[in-house]
């Protein structure tokens, strides 16, 4: 009878567990509803809140939003692989939390790469040295300036590639400059190195129509729909110089002379001779003894001859207040009123008037005030 009771006892032990434990069991035997979500038809993972999962869908979308012009028509923005949420039945345990789908959604298959610009850099060397079309380096780059890159500036050379990539197909209107056209009238009174604006050019303006699609934030393709004309340009008309003039070229050609050194330059100098501090009117260019000195430019000989301290000096008259002298020559190949032309001899190099050695003075003279040479030749 006493074994009975116990074996009672025993049975009730291992019993009330069992029965306690049927909650706990039927809660992992019961299925739920849930949400899968699917790209391309592959099962990513499955939530319990499909508004949760939908909310960060959009805001994962609506990143690639920024920077776009506020005044854009978005058209469109989906996902370019096939993305589903479909209902399912499933155990409580096979349930991802919303900050799981989240990291899987946001994962990156491969991170972008950048390049620090160089001093000498440019977008042209840049493009090729990474063997990319410039027109590719500008649209990964969309807020710079392709003329004003500087040293420490980052650049994408290769774009970041989500696990999940955006389209966005918008259309914007925005108004561009049209160029004017220049009439160019030749002008024999002029320097082939001058120019005269006789009437400004204005550029006109036109209201331009894309429709542009990107993709992760890059533009993919952008076509001109439509294009209206608002404001005409205006021509320009400029005048250009067809006169002839000599020009440096190496280290001796100096135009006027062939020379061995400047011995001394336009400006304030202390004078070789007299000690004092005084305004130099041209270019001292030292030459051997009897080397031609040729014509700046086509011209009027209107002085050949001594002239106190520039000894045996020649004066040009090129027209359009432009004048150029010729000093301290051995001898003088040309006579006053005669014409001359570009890179004609006119003289000879020589040390005459107040010279301390074998050398051309050379001036250049617009209306009446000395300029410096260089400017010139």
């Amino acid at each position: 009878m006493r074994n009975k009771r116990n074996l009672l006892i025993a049975l009730i032990i291992i019993i009330i567990p069992i029965i306690g434990s049927f909650p706990v069991l039927a809660k992992y035997l019961s299925k739920e509803i849930g949400y899968e979500f699917r790209v391309e038809g592959e099962p990513w993972f499955i939530v319990a809140d499909k508004e949760g999962l939908e909310k960060i869908l959009s805001e994962y979308k609506n990143q690639y939003l920024e920077g776009i012009d506020e005044n854009a028509k978005i058209k469109n923005i989906e996902f370019k692989q096939k993305v589903e949420i479909i209902e399912v039945e499933v155990y409580p345990e096979d349930f991802s939390s919303l900050i799981q789908a989240k990291e899987k959604i946001y994962a990156k298959e491969k991170e972008a790469t950048y390049i620090e610009v160089q001093k000498g850099d440019n977008l042209w060397n840049l493009a090729k040295k990474h063997g990319i079309s410039l027109a590719e380096l500008e649209i990964l780059n969309p807020d710079i300036d392709p003329e004003r890159i500087y040293p420490g500036d980052k650049l994408v050379i290769d774009p970041f590639k989500p696990v999940l990539d955006v389209v966005i197909e918008l259309e914007n209107t925005v108004i561009e400059t049209i160029p004017f056209n220049t009439e160019y009238q030749k002008d024999s009174s002029l320097y082939r190195s001058q120019k005269k604006v006789i009437k400004e050019g204005v550029e006109g303006e036109k209201e331009v129509t894309y429709n542009i699609q990107l993709i992760n934030g890059f533009q993919s393709k952008i076509e001109v729909v439509q294009e209206k004309v608002i404001k005409e340009p205006v021509t320009a008309v400029v005048k250009v110089g067809t006169k002839t003039t000599v020009s440096r070229g190496g280290s001796v050609n100096y135009g006027v002379v062939q020379g061995k050194r400047v011995t001394s330059n336009f400006g304030y100098r202390i004078h070789p001779i007299t000690g004092r501090r005084s305004f130099h009117s041209g270019v001292d260019i030292a030459a051997k003894h009897g080397t031609a000195v040729y014509a700046y430019s086509d011209g009027k000989v209107v002085e050949a001859g001594w002239n106190g301290a520039y000894g045996l000096n020649v004066v040009i008259d090129h027209g359009s207040g432009l004048k150029t002298r010729y000093a301290h020559l051995s001898k003088i190949y040309v006579k006053v009123g005669q014409r001359v032309t570009t890179a004609q001899r006119i003289g000879a190099v020589g040390s005459t008037g107040r010279s301390t050695g074998s050398h051309l003075h050379f001036e250049v003279i617009v209306n009446g005030t000395p300029r410096n040479p260089w400017n010139y030749i």
